[in-house]
């Protein structure tokens, strides 16, 4: 049997001496005696037993029935009043307090010991269904956050998703109503923009699909060794290549190898959006640098960029998914990209924080625990 800690509130010493050296022959631990519901109070705030053994009767100003009443208003103790007092007056103040058993003076050690017994499992089985009842309440709200969120995806994606789907009906309504009078710039043009709204849908479906997959409360975060310089560069090689002549991407980094565990695929849309959104957002013939650093087992990544900037009132909003801000005029995206990069840090229980200047350009930094050394302590992010 565990230490069970009992205080016994008794004013007869006698009667609590007696008390006190039945419950150590069972085995019970005695948590203290006092004679006072005062003391009882006091008692229970300081060291919770684990049950209360409490006379009715006590010496101070309150009786055992109000000592447990202050108790249960804060604590959650499984309570048995001791009594020669059995009156209808008495009983019916005691059902209001919901104690766990009552027993009449004299009781025997047999019927003390079956008492406290039943109080402590009856108690640790409230316990149990509370927990249980917590958790069923928490995946609820967890389920019914989840459902909204798809609800507010489907709106806002069928809401984006009209722009394109009427270029393209607009675009090969004319072409095929009008090819006989039109030039063949004039069907390019039409054609072109066709091939853009594709592309504007494929990447918004896209989008959707990484962000509610992040979003998942069941999502599991793959942890990999992952040489992080090495799979930067390559990266930025790919966008670069895309990009053209247009942008100069460049990375520095305070190592030439960075180990860290990281979720490969987690790690690529985190990286893959904040880049894509630095080029779209920045003017031709710009530079966009990406700084590396580790220290503190902590991995900070800075993509740093000469764009259009963010307010400082629209910095707040910026990674609400679906939301672009007001300087962007008609800048394609779909404004998911920064809640993707977001929800990526924070998976891998890290986090994004954002400088920017309108006009001047905009930094991300990406702070992200390296997660080598699986015996280390959790790293507080906030506190570096």
């Amino acid at each position: 049997m565990p230490d069970i800690r009992i205080l016994v509130v008794e004013d007869e010493a006698i009667v609590a001496e007696d008390i006190a050296t039945r419950l150590e022959k069972m085995g019970y631990k005695i948590e203290n005696i006092v004679a006072s519901g005062e003391e009882a109070i006091q008692i229970s705030t300081q060291s919770t037993p684990d049950l209360i053994l409490m006379d009715i009767i006590l010496q101070g100003e309150i009786d055992g029935i109000e000592a447990a009443q202050h108790i249960q208003e804060t604590l959650n103790i499984p309570i048995i009043y001791l009594t020669a007092n059995a009156d209808d007056v008495t009983l019916n103040r005691v059902s209001q307090t919901s104690p766990s058993a009552y027993l009449l003076k004299p009781f025997k050690s047999k019927e003390l010991q079956v008492a406290i017994q039943i109080a402590l499992s009856r108690h640790q089985t409230s316990l149990k269904v509370q927990e249980a009842l917590n958790s069923a309440q928490k995946l609820q709200q967890e389920t019914e956050a989840k459902n909204q969120l798809k609800s507010q995806y489907i709106s806002m994606a069928s809401h984006d998703l009209r722009t394109p789907i009427s270029i393209i009906k607009m675009s090969t309504h004319l072409l095929e109503v009008h090819e006989d009078l039109l030039s063949a710039d004039k069907r390019q043009q039409y054609l072109r923009r066709i091939h853009q709204a594709t592309d504007n849908l494929t990447q918004l479906l896209e989008d959707v699909l990484t962000l509610a997959q992040a979003e998942s409360i069941e999502i599991a975060v793959d942890r990999v060794p992952l040489e992080v310089v090495s799979f930067c560069r390559d990266l930025i090689e790919g966008l670069q290549f895309s990009a053209g002549d247009s942008y100069q991407l460049e990375l520095l980094s305070s190592e030439e190898v960075i180990e860290a565990s990281l979720d490969e695929q987690l790690f690529w849309h985190l990286l893959s959006n904040l880049l894509s959104n630095a080029i779209k957002y920045s003017p031709k013939d710009s530079r966009i640098l990406i700084k590396l650093s580790a220290r503190n087992q902590l991995l900070e990544l800075r993509v740093q960029d000469q764009g259009i900037g963010i307010t400082p009132e629209e910095q707040a909003q910026l990674f609400q998914p679906f939301y672009r801000a007001n300087n962007v005029g008609n800048i394609p995206g779909t404004g998911l990209g920064l809640a993707i990069a977001q929800r990526a840090a924070n998976l891998h229980q890290g986090k994004i924080e954002v400088e920017s200047q309108v006009n001047q350009g905009t930094t991300f930094i990406v702070t992200l625990p390296l997660g080598m050394d699986q015996n280390s302590p959790q790293v507080d992010i906030d506190k570096h």
